[in-house]
């Protein structure tokens, strides 16, 4: 596949941007306002340049589209907690860079969209098995003895199925085995292991109650799905609150960035496999 010079700015600005907010968002789990304003100006910008460069408009006229697919998931997924500001705000940016509606382009909104939920999935799956591996001493303690009978069970399943039922069947019944598997250690990391008790003093903008805040029997900051405001923040300082229980969620930039590396090299690799 071969990339004029503007589209390989275009990508490498991308990347570029997408990477720094994934920094930020691992290692704060708060991407900068500032990262997220210079990714919209500079998409409009690039837009417009590449609608110049090419001599048409053609590349500007999805744009509404882009946006009520790319910004509309996102502000939904932001509304229902479980997304942040940050990734919402990088979004808008997308739907202004991500503008044509063909398959057959590195551009494809639908493309980036496909791929940002499906590898952007797998992204969060792994990292949910990461959390899990890095913090095993919390899940053996949290463990039943049918925990165990269900890891030892599957993993039986899974050799019996793949040596005594022909190709490709079981591949397909082994993947579903190992899915029952994965979906109950997946509750264990998300409704255990993804809470902690953390200083008011330290909490920023976004982060999520895990339970409404109750001082002397009056609540003083409800639980809601978009995080916490300063407003919520100051507040809980006025009223001297000294520590509250909240939901660590997943960094999920870095999976936004996987589905945009997909789609500006490999266009929608989902697709071509149900094409061949």
């Amino acid at each position: 596949m071969i990339y004029s010079p503007l589209l390989i700015v275009i990508y490498g600005f991308i990347i570029f941007i997408l990477s720094l907010a994934s920094v930020f968002d691992i290692k704060s789990r708060e991407v900068p306002d500032f990262i997220s304003y210079v990714f919209l100006v500079g998409a409009i910008l690039l837009i417009l340049i590449l609608a110049i460069y090419e001599d048409s408009l053609q590349v500007l006229e999805f744009i509404p589209l882009s946006f009520a697919l790319l910004f509309g998931f996102a502000y939904l997924m932001y509304r229902l907690g479980q997304w942040g500001g940050g990734d919402a705000k990088l979004m808008l940016g997308f739907s202004f860079l991500f503008t044509n509606i063909s398959l057959n382009s590195s551009l494809s909104f639908v493309n980036l969209f496909i791929n940002m939920l499906l590898f952007g999935g797998f992204y969060g799956l792994f990292a949910i098995l990461a959390l899990g591996v890095i913090k095993h001493k919390e899940m053996k303690k949290r463990m039943k003895i049918y925990d165990y009978v269900l890891l030892v069970a599957g993993a039986t399943a899974i050799i019996l199925v793949y040596f005594l039922i022909v190709y490709p069947l079981n591949i397909l019944i082994s993947l579903m085995v190992l899915l029952l598997v994965v979906i109950r250690y997946i509750y264990i990391v998300s409704m255990e292991l993804m809470y902690r008790d953390i200083s008011v003093s330290k909490l920023t903008e976004g982060d999520w109650l895990a339970d409404d805040v109750i001082k002397d029997g009056k609540i003083v900051i409800r639980r809601t799905n978009i995080g916490l405001t300063a407003e919520d923040i100051n507040k809980l300082k006025s009223e001297e609150v000294k520590q509250v229980r909240v939901k660590i969620g997943l960094p999920f930039i870095p999976g936004i960035l996987l589905g945009a590396i997909v789609t500006i090299f490999f266009l929608n690799p989902v697709l071509s496999l149900f094409a061949l």
